[in-house]
């Protein structure tokens, strides 16, 4: 998993750079030409920015994946103690399953506890190369409870059931704000639909001198500016709106910048 992030991080660093590049060589051979300026712009803002975010958000999606999955595994956990498991045997048993993304890590965890690693320790372990404060507050919680002598299977149970709970309601919500989400895009088609009107038809009836194709021109970038702008911010909110998190609009901004440049390139 250490490699697969390099790589990710690797990937994304040279996608910047890449992007930089292009944009210096953009600058000195095509700022007279405002067409093909403007599409290789858009190109570079997806190597600089695009790409990092994707490599994100991918991230994200992984980690949101992963909470989904940890019931299913605590469950089978929590079975298999009550059929007379000690907890490492009801772990190692549970690892032979397949939990989809979460495998590698649950396997992780078996292995450590076979190379003598205290349960606390590979637990906490996990907890951390997740990334989720979600998981480590559940993982905290089973540690504490199996250092008390508690029921762990119990807690097991508990805490399976509290996540699927939550997961349902995170579910209810974004089927509640799906209209809003709409909205969102509505809003955006509408302002975008403004930026290209004013630029397309008021904006050139103002031409009262020679310096006035330049003042055009300038209107032009300002608006273009303020479709990217917008576009990210809106996307940005309608992922918060949604999903309850910043990172899950990184795809909906994607979407709104590519669209609204491109856009407002053809028609503005």
């Amino acid at each position: 998993m250490a490699r697969i992030d390099f790589r990710k991080n690797a990937a994304s660093i040279a996608s910047v750079i890449s992007g930089l590049l292009l944009v210096y060589v953009n600058f000195i051979l095509f700022s007279g030409y405002p067409q093909l300026f403007s599409i290789i712009n858009l190109m570079s803002g997806l190597l600089i920015i695009g790409i990092p975010l994707v490599v994100k958000y991918q991230g994200y999606n992984k980690v949101k994946r992963i909470e989904e999955l940890f019931p299913k595994y605590l469950g089978d956990i929590a079975q298999n103690i009550a059929s007379g498991m000690t907890l490492p045997q009801a772990m190692r048993t549970a690892s032979n399953n397949d939990y989809g993304v979460l495998t590698p890590l649950v396997k992780e965890i078996t292995a450590k506890i076979s190379w003598g690693i205290t349960l606390e320790r590979a637990l906490h372990d996990f907890a951390e190369k997740t990334g989720s404060h979600l998981m480590k507050r559940n993982v905290q919680t089973i540690i504490e409870t199996h250092r008390s002598g508690g029921s762990i299977d119990t807690v097991l149970k508990s805490v399976a059931q509290s996540l699927i709970e939550l997961e349902r309601i995170k579910k209810e919500r974004s089927s509640s704000v799906y209209s809003q989400m709409i909205n969102g895009y509505v809003i955006y088609l509408i302002f975008l639909g403004v930026m290209i009107g004013l630029s397309s038809f008021l904006i050139p009836t103002f031409r009262f001198n020679e310096t006035s194709s330049d003042l055009e021109q300038t209107f032009k970038e300002i608006f273009q500016s303020l479709v990217v702008i917008q576009g990210f911010f809106a996307g940005i909110s309608i992922g918060k709106l949604a999903e309850g998190s910043l990172q899950a609009g990184i795809k909906h901004s994607l979407v709104l910048v590519v669209f609204g440049y491109s856009a407002f390139i053809l028609f503005g």
